[in-house]
């Protein structure tokens, strides 16, 4: 009895030792992408669009753009991608719980999407919230701000 009561206590302790292994290993892998290009490392193959919001011109009628909080199970981290139609788009990602911030870089056409975009580069989102924020430039004139809401 005291023979299968060992046995027992060594598999919970080994069980238990896996799951914190595993998920010390997710967070730290996450950490190690804060400011790495999404594209570069790989990170946005499996990305998709966990929250969204819409730029609009300063007549608060016509949408120019669109800010997206771009997010990777697999790396597990976000970052802010806007799209629209002015070259001159402007933003960022925020973790809520210690403010770090990623900005976009400068903004280049692309001939699939039809429009211009800016992406920054990443934030660790393992167990962290985050939000994106942007706004557009058109004629001189900067567009209505636009903030997803966490994820």
């Amino acid at each position: 009895m005291a023979f299968s009561t060992t046995i027992k206590r060594a598999a919970v302790i080994a069980a238990s030792t896996l799951t914190l292994a595993l998920g010390v290993t997710g967070t730290s892998h996450a950490l190690t992408r804060d400011g790495d290009d999404p594209n570069a490392s790989g990170c946005s193959s499996d990305a998709y669009t966990a929250r969204e919001a819409h730029i609009l011109d300063r007549d608060g009628r016509t949408v120019i753009g669109v800010v997206e909080l771009r997010y990777s199970p697999s790396c597990r981290t976000t970052w802010v991608r806007i799209q629209g139609d002015q070259p001159d788009l402007h933003g960022y990602a925020q973790r809520t719980q210690d403010h770090a911030v990623q900005r976009c870089g400068s903004s280049q056409w692309s001939g699939s999407l039809g429009q211009y975009y800016c992406y920054s580069p990443m934030l660790n989102d393992a167990g962290y919230t985050s939000y994106a924020y942007g706004y557009a430039v058109k004629n001189g004139v900067m567009s209505n701000e636009a903030v997803t809401t966490t994820y």
